[in-house]
């Protein structure tokens, strides 16, 4: 082969390489062909629990993808992270095998694709050419669930979102909730003329949007058909067989909520005092943890927690606020932002919680995910005891910080173990437990628990409070509490792929030897510039010096000397200098990313023509040597 027909055949394969790699992009594009995701938490990858998601549904779902793309235009960021969500949505198209319709929508202004858009409420982005739209609906039948605004900062659970969104649509009816407490907690109208508010009427009133809520006496013997979820609030005075059903519940794949609390001030309300006011020491107002004990769960019943610098103030004997380090707020420092229910959410408070652990060896078959936990040196705890006969001020006295982390709320997930080794009795007058042919000692299936060291923090004294608005009352939010309980019973409802999908990484990836580049530029330039900046408002101030000697305002065009102007020319041209320099500075300070990003893009430019050309060069070479 001839040094021509060399050149010729590596040209060939240059454009060989080129066409087939554009059609593959093309093809890719158009058909949603095969990628392969090499980012390290598989960011563009489904999790296999939204593949069944989509691959289980019965009736086609649409997914209508408002996002603002020509007349009104997103800021930067946020259009590339509506790539970023298109892309996602394309693969649940592609997992469902026809049953997941997208379809994208620009919803220009005065159009009907915005009114469509407003119809949903999704949220308007003011700009200056009009509303602009980053949300998403679903729709299966007659049922429409909306997102109203994609936000970046949820990117790592993107996918949760969107999968919890096609699961919520594709329900045809709401799941049961089994709510038992010792508290007098129930969504049944109250008889005669008694029209008092519940402890929980509007913790009730939410949990109705999303469930069948039926709330359990504590001494009922079984629970209801068909439940998704069982909600434990302060469990006390269980009857065994009610206990029992539970165990089963959990064992047989069941999810189970438990706020279990040392001191529920509450329940020393409910003995005849105000919430906040010492019960006899008689009465205790501890939750029973046997069951949470048998499943392999300890809850502290004996110490409440506290943290003498996140104490919230509430009224003492005297009438008078006391700071009580057991009533206590925490802030994002104490939340995970690896959970979907916490990586919102920015305040909570809670009234004499307690800690959570896993019991001595339960570690091997369970898996503890904390969701809350009071960390910091102030951190302490005081005798439930001790707390219980108050008064407040006393309490906080001889309250101790250790500086011990406390975890306040947990989701555990794996083997449990059943609370009833030998079953249950049959009947008051047989106490002989007995195990049926269907008692489980152990998990048959993967069971979900979300435990919370308190039961206070959930009822409405302790989360809302109501307030006039336009000669109405309104109930206002005190806190995230609220917002926690209905995200983690939405979620132990939901399906089981629901529960496994985890936050993921996120496309917005930081760029270490740009952010190094910038801070070098900053360190070389900084000191010069600040000196400019310091010049320049010497230059400006002597400018307006000079008018102030000339008795007025320059811009008025009052008269001045000769050699007060030679003066102002004098400054204004040294100023106009310093903001040239000023300028030049500035655009040095990104000079060394802009040739880092330069480089890049010519790399990124030659590196596949290159390839192939080495590659036909070593073809070429084999040839010849065969041919030799």
């Amino acid at each position: 082969m001839s040094r021509s027909q060399a050149f010729f055949a590596a040209l060939a394969i240059l454009a060989a390489a080129f066409f087939v790699s554009l059609i593959v992009a093309v093809v890719g594009e158009r058909f949603g062909g095969t990628r392969v995701d090499l980012t390290e938490d598989h960011t563009f990858t489904l999790s296999p629990g939204s593949r069944h998601i989509v691959g289980k549904l019965d009736e086609p779902v649409t997914l209508e993808f408002f996002v603002s793309r020509s007349d009104v235009k997103l800021r930067p960021y946020l259009e590339s992270y509506s790539r970023r969500v298109e892309t996602l949505l394309r693969e649940y198209a592609a997992a469902s095998k026809g049953k997941v319709k997208l379809v994208i929508t620009d919803p220009k202004p005065d159009t009907k694709e915005e009114q469509r858009a407003q119809r949903q409420n999704l949220g308007a982005m003011n700009t200056p050419n009009g509303a602009a739209y980053l949300g998403l609906t679903a729709q299966q039948a007659d049922t429409v669930k909306a997102i109203a605004f994609l936000d970046p900062t949820r990117e790592k659970f993107l996918e949760y979102d969107l999968s919890k969104l096609i699961a919520s649509v594709a329900r045809l009816e709401r799941p049961k909730l089994a709510l038992i407490s010792t508290l007098a907690i129930t969504n049944t109208a109250p008889q005669g003329g008694d029209q008092q508010p519940g402890a929980a009427d509007v913790l009730l009133a939410e949990l109705g949007q999303t469930f069948e809520v039926i709330t359990v006496n504590n001494q009922a013997t079984e629970l209801p058909k068909g439940v998704a979820v069982v909600a434990l609030v302060h469990p006390h005075h269980l009857s065994d067989k009610l206990a029992y059903a539970v165990d089963q519940f959990l064992l047989n794949g069941g999810a189970v909520f438990a706020a279990v609390d040392p001191l529920s001030r509450y329940q020393k309300f409910q003995q005849g005092g105000m919430p906040f006011m010492v019960a006899p020491m008689a009465l205790g107002a501890s939750s029973d943890p046997a069951l949470l004990r048998g499943w392999g769960v300890s809850v502290e019943m004996d110490a409440v927690s506290g943290d003498s610098q996140r104490s919230v103030p509430i009224r003492g004997s005297r009438n008078q606020p006391v700071q009580y380090p057991p009533a206590f707020s925490v802030g994002a420092e104490s939340l995970s932002k690896e959970s979907p229910l916490t990586s919102d959410l920015r305040e909570l408070a809670f009234m004499e919680a307690s800690e959570i652990t896993l019991i001595s060896g339960a570690e091997k078959r369970l898996k503890m995910d904390i969701l809350i936990a009071l960390n910091g040196p102030t951190t302490g705890a005081a005798a439930t005891q001790i707390a219980n006969a108050g008064p407040f001020e006393k309490v906080a006295l001889g309250f101790k910080a250790d500086g011990r982390p406390r975890i306040l709320a947990a989701s555990v997930t794996g083997t449990f173990t059943t609370a009833f080794p030998n079953g249950v009795a049959a009947d008051e007058k047989d106490k002989t437990p007995k195990a049926g042919p269907d008692h489980l000692k152990e998990s048959k299936k993967p069971g979900r628990l979300l435990v919370v060291a308190d039961s206070d923090f959930m009822l409405d004294p302790f989360t809302v409070r109501q307030r006039q608005l336009n000669g109405q009352m309104v109930m206002e939010e005190l806190n995230d509490n609220l917002k926690f309980v209905l995200s983690s019973l939405e979620t132990l409802g939901g399906s089981d792929e629901l529960v496994t999908l985890r936050s993921k990484g996120t496309s917005i990836r930081p760029f270490q030897r740009v952010v190094a580049l910038e801070r070098e530029a900053q360190k070389e330039y900084q000191a010069k510039l600040d000196e400019i900046e310091k010049r320049l408002e010497e230059a400006n101030n002597k400018v307006n010096e000079i008018s102030r000697r000339s008795g007025g305002d320059l811009s008025k065009g009052l008269i001045i000397t000769p050699e007060m102007q030679r003066e102002i020319d004098k400054f204004q041209k040294e100023a106009a200098t310093l903001s040239e320099e000023r300028r030049q500075i500035r655009r040095g300070l990104s000079e060394n990313v802009n040739a880092l990003g330069r480089k890049l893009a010519i790399f990124n430019l030659l590196v596949g023509p290159l390839l192939a050309g080495l590659f036909g060069l070593l073809y070429f070479l084999s040839r010849r040597r065969k041919a030799a």
